[in-house]
């Protein structure tokens, strides 16, 4: 019993780990990535996981990280529909595995005249199991948090 649920795990982390984390719904060309720039984040909360200081984490991270990786002259107003943010449970991890996930619609809006000129689907990850995966995941929501918008430069506005 213990082998199927081994096998089984194996199978979700390396099919979950082969998927892409930014899909593109309505991507933009490099040239209009390296143009842009983000003057607000706005956060829609659909998730029932999320609380506010979670939202707030994300909110401070995509700030932070988007003011370093997106300097272009043309400002948009970054949209995102927060659909999941689950922390990993620490007694679940400890004994087979679990994970932290954010996964959201990103939205860049031009504010003139509010069209939308990028739309992603950004769904980050982080697996760990045992003590090393607690070690992995003890960052909680900041730490994924920073993960999601790390995610946001480097596919979104592809600087790393």
């Amino acid at each position: 019993m213990l082998s199927r649920i081994a096998a089984a795990l194996t199978v979700v982390l390396l099919v979950s780990a082969c998927a892409e984390p930014v899909k593109p719904i309505q991507a933009w060309s490099p040239s209009a990535a390296a143009a842009a720039s983000i003057g607000v984040v706005t956060i829609a909360n659909r998730s029932p996981n999320a609380s506010e200081e979670d939202i707030q984490a994300l909110r401070t991270a995509l700030e932070q990280k988007i003011a370093q990786c997106a300097r272009g002259p043309i400002k948009y107003d970054m949209q995102v529909r927060l659909d999941n943010f689950k922390l990993a449970n620490t007694g679940m991890a400890m004994l087979l595995a679990d994970n932290h996930e954010v996964a959201a619609e990103v939205k860049l809006v031009n504010p003139e005249n509010n069209t939308v000129a990028a739309e992603y689907y950004v769904q980050e990850r982080t697996h760990g199991s045992g003590l090393i995966g607690l070690a992995k995941l003890s960052g909680g929501a900041r730490a994924i948090s920073g993960d999601f918008a790390d995610s946001v430069c480097s596919k979104v506005f592809l600087k790393k």
